[in-house]
């Protein structure tokens, strides 16, 4: 089975596509090469921001570490250069069974006409429809909702996480979690649903999709949406508790697309570093 996987360049974009290329044939990874989050925000952030990046980089390097490079043969293009006819040459030259996006800027039509149709999956981190966009999963420590917490497995439309649902991923929240633990084992166990949907295609089965459903409450973040005062909400919330206070509440009842098969137990890693 030939696997392609069009992602970015940070230590959880490598772990995942390593992850899956073990369970491939031939894999062909497409990698945007994007500067750090501090370096795509500028100089001059504050030291609360950049203790912020600083803190989630570490703790991906707690949980992915092993993984710095790519494992399979890898084409490096800059940021926003997947659609360009040079990439969907070698797309349409590689000829996929199954691709898997990650992390990549907004596929195009020109490349996505070239992708395995039915066979296309969008890792969206965040649960779709309730949340679309980026940073969907520290929204919900802001607004104390962090039942909202997880990943979405979606067939790849031209929109913006708006595909049809394969999955959703939502491994839960544990006692001392920051939105980086929380969203390394999001990642984890995105991981392993991604893995079964390999397996899915391999016996020659069809990937579940489930139309979206309307919501009230559905909700679009843009990464300019996240600023310094945000920031401190977040952190605010951490020091009141919002973790414990959502442990000990009845849970709220989402409408949510299980995995086909049975759940896997993701280990628990953390690191010991403060968040502030």
């Amino acid at each position: 089975m030939r696997l392609l996987v069009l992602t970015s360049n940070a230590l959880r974009h490598k772990f995942v596509a390593n992850t899956l290329a073990r369970h491939a044939d031939d894999t062909l990874v497409v990698s945007e090469c994007q500067p750090s989050d501090e370096d795509r925000r500028g100089a001059g952030l504050s030291p609360r921001l950049q203790a912020h990046f600083r803190l989630r980089q570490e703790t991906e390097q707690a949980w992915f570490t092993g993984h710095e490079t790519f494992l399979s043969a890898t084409l490096p293009i800059l940021y926003r250069d997947v659609n360009l006819p040079s990439t969907c040459r070698v797309v349409e030259a590689f000829r996929p069974d199954l691709c898997v996006v990650f992390g990549a800027s907004l596929i195009r039509l020109s490349l996505l006409s070239r992708l395995p149709a039915g066979r296309t999956v969008n890792l969206h981190l965040g649960l779709s429809p309730y949340a679309r966009g980026s940073g969907t999963n520290f929204w919900p420590f802001v607004d104390g909702e962090l039942e909202y917490v997880g990943a979405t497995l979606l067939h790849l439309d031209e929109g913006v996480d708006t595909g049809p649902i394969i999955a959703h991923v939502r491994p839960g929240i544990r006692a001392g979690d920051t939105v980086h633990t929380a969203g390394c084992r999001v990642i984890a166990a995105s991981a392993e649903a991604l893995r079964r949907e390999v397996r899915l295609v391999r016996t020659g089965q069809r990937l579940p999709q489930v139309p979206q459903w309307p919501v009230t409450n559905g909700r679009y973040y843009r990464d300019a949406d996240f600023t310094e005062e945000v920031l401190a909400r977040y952190l605010r919330h951490l020091e009141q508790e919002v973790v414990g206070r959502f442990l000990s509440r009845p849970e709220t009842p989402l409408r949510l697309i299980s995995l086909p098969l049975e759940e896997a137990e993701i280990p628990e890693r953390r690191l010991e570093v403060s968040p502030s």
